[in-house]
């Protein structure tokens, strides 16, 4: 029999559930990928694959050529430009979204308004300094959420009103980025070999290798990729680390490298950096996109860092000539007096602008710094796993905490559901 009295309001309906950020549709992306990941984990890390890569998830079959029905737009007088975003992804921050996000900066051989035709955001499973720490996120979590934070990844195509992304998510077993870089050339050289025509070719029938087993396959020089690493300033500082570069020993092995014609490990590097950033056909034609640092006032090992190594940076990249010297370009400066490039979409010089795009790019433009917003540098992986470690399982439990804000909504969401970066000690 009910208690109710007569004088009691009507009942109300529970309240609907919160909006979900993880869509139906994403739930399938996900199973996807965790159907597919540790087979490819596995693939790479024990040898299986011819290269050290392999592509997890792409938007579709013709990546990173534009959909067939949008290959009209495609360019076939230059490079086919990729973006990659690097990082470990433990995990994808807001700051990872503005990198992926940021324009293609206007180097002054190309027109006004060029872009990237093709985005990949890279997974590296052997890093030269990192490796798995518990409560890390597993490799299989982190493609789970790079291909929640590819949702919100802009590109050239969809931009223009199209439905696909052209996107990819891979993963490569390999520790050092020149490595990177060497891998990522040939796989994508004999990936453009399987998807391009075999009639197609350039006017002068310059053609380029895919590679050492695929010497039978080429593709035109005009079709080639051009990759362009987007990094944070950890990445570049590390790349111009010599301790990552082993010198060659010396013929004598009682005096010094350089006094037994040895090569000293700063030689080393500053060679195999000029075959990578060099254009082709004498180098990889590799460019390099940095964001100028930013620090979270929770991320003591970024505050710790200060900008010595910036500094140094720098110094080295300026005297290679493979950047701008800041005192003799048109650059702007920052607050801090670090060189950050203007507005990409505006001239910084009164040259005329080019109305050819052949895809070279001067030698001292192949490494860029550019600022992605204030806010955005300062979101940190590192802080977002510490302020979850603060709050433990019962605080992560209850819900909030600033962590949810350098992250998206639906990494937000999948960190919860996962437990991730929280003890229940």
């Amino acid at each position: 029999m009910s208690t109710k009295s007569v004088g009691d309001p009507p009942s109300l309906p529970p309240p609907p559930p919160p909006p979900q950020a993880i869509s139906p549709k994403d739930r399938k992306m996900l199973a996807l990928i965790r159907n597919s990941a540790p087979v490819l984990l596995q693939n790479i890390q024990s040898g299986l694959s011819r290269l050290p890569v392999e592509l997890v998830w792409a938007a579709h079959s013709q990546w990173p050529l534009q959909p067939e029905e949008s290959r009209a737009q495609q360019p076939n007088n230059r490079p086919i430009r990729i973006s990659i975003l690097d990082s470990s992804f433990n995990p994808p921050t807001l700051a990872h979204l503005a990198l992926a996000n940021s324009a293609r900066p206007k180097y002054h051989s190309e027109p006004p308004g060029s872009e990237y035709d093709a985005k990949l955001l890279l997974l590296s499973v052997k890093n030269a300094d990192k490796t798995l720490k518990p409560g890390d996120a597993s490799y299989h979590q982190r493609l789970e959420m790079m291909a929640l934070l590819a949702k919100e990844v802009r590109t050239h195509y969809h931009r223009q009103g199209g439905d696909n992304h052209n996107l990819a998510i891979a993963i490569v077993d390999e520790p050092t980025f020149v490595g990177k870089s060497r891998v990522l050339q040939e796989y994508l050289r004999n990936r453009l070999a399987t998807l391009l025509p075999e009639t197609q070719s350039h006017p002068c029938n310059a053609n380029v290798n895919v590679g050492a087993d695929a010497s039978t396959k080429t593709i035109p020089i005009n079709q080639r990729p051009q990759l362009t690493f987007i990094v944070g300033m950890d990445t570049l500082e590390r790349l111009f680390s010599p301790r990552y570069y082993p010198p060659s020993p010396p013929s004598d092995p009682t005096t010094t490298t350089a006094a037994a014609g040895g090569v000293t490990a700063e030689q080393t590097m500053i060679t195999v950096l000029s075959r990578m950033l060099s254009p082709y056909p004498e180098g990889d034609d590799t460019l390099i996109v940095c964001a100028k640092r930013g620090n979270l006032p929770s991320d003591k090992t970024q505050d710790s860092k200060g900008e010595s190594g910036y500094a140094s940076t720098l110094k080295l990249g300026i005297k290679c000539g493979w950047m701008k010297d800041p005192d003799t370009s048109a650059h702007s400066t920052s607050g801090s007096g670090s060189v950050v490039p203007p507005d990409p979409r505006h001239p910084d010089s009164d040259v005329a602008s080019p109305t050819e795009d052949d895809g070279n790019i001067p030698n001292n433009e192949r490494i860029v710094i550019i600022n992605i917003g204030d806010r955005e540098s300062k979101f940190s992986s590192t802080a977002v796993r510490n302020a979850r470690a603060r709050m433990g399982l019962v605080g992560s439990e209850v819900g909030g905490g600033p962590w949810k804000q350098w992250v998206t909504k639906s990494v937000a969401q999948y960190i919860e559901e996962e437990k991730l970066y929280v003890s229940s000690v």
